[in-house]
């Protein structure tokens, strides 16, 4: 098969995680009378978006120096040091606009569905003078999640992640963990950098993106805190909501 372009690809891996996440709970939910969906899932963003200029997202296989040099000067893409790791090539991750099945998604909803959708982050798009574009670029799942959860009105949103709060200091001997917390002294935390860009700050991003937009609560925790934590504000996780009091 010739290569594909990222997006493709993207298309391609949307596919198969809705494949496993949908059988998984059908088998779990003793197949749930077929009212589980998967919804493949294109997302606009602005070809104009900074991140475009300035990509930051590493994909791909780990390289050595020599390979790098050599993938760079043969392809022309971009590749950096990640993490002490090796070398990656690295793209745009550029803010989402738009997630053109909402509409879809909604209905579905409001007819008892299971949806499964924006997988990946969706499929990155363009609206090309009229035409819709696929575009290189892996968009944050944590902001397309956001979005799409702004898009469907939706209470609340669950954020998952390897840990099951937020925590400030984290690895001193101040460190504490986050429970109910405001919105604004989220972002005041968020502001004096406790929140690294290649761990919790995209989550913390897209959870205030999503309470700042009228969602009622953000929760960030871990998949087997998931449901208790949205049972109540006082459950585990870190709860981010407009105002306390």
């Amino acid at each position: 098969m010739p290569g594909q372009p990222l997006c493709a690809l993207g298309a391609m891996t949307q596919g198969l995680i809705g494949h496993l996440i949908e059988t998984a709970l059908l088998n779990e939910m003793g197949q749930a009378d077929g009212l589980i969906v998967s919804v493949v899932t294109h997302v606009e963003v602005d070809p104009g978006d900074p991140a475009f200029i300035n990509p930051t997202k590493p994909i791909g296989p780990f390289y050595s120096l020599e390979q790098a040099h050599e993938r760079s000067a043969r392809t022309g893409q971009p590749i950096i040091e990640d993490a002490g790791r090796g070398y990656r090539v690295v793209v745009a991750s550029p803010r989402p606009l738009r997630v053109l099945e909402r509409e879809a998604i909604m209905t579905l909803v409001n007819k008892g569905f299971m949806v499964i959708a924006g997988g990946g982050g969706g499929i990155p798009v363009i609206d090309d003078h009229g035409t819709l574009r696929g575009i290189d670029a892996v968009i944050d799942k944590d902001r397309a999640a956001a979005l799409l959860a702004t898009e469907l009105k939706a209470d609340a949103l669950v954020l998952v992640t390897g840990v099951d709060s937020v925590l400030l200091d984290f690895g001193k001997p101040t460190q504490r963990e986050l429970t109910v917390v405001a919105a604004d002294e989220m972002r005041m935390h968020a502001l004096a950098g406790q929140f690294p860009a290649g761990s919790m700050g995209p989550k913390v991003e897209a959870a205030l993106d999503f309470v700042d937009a009228g969602g009622d609560v953000a929760v960030i925790t871990s998949a087997n805190l998931m449901s208790a934590a949205l049972d109540s504000v006082s459950g585990p996780g870190t709860h981010i909501v407009r105002s306390i009091g």
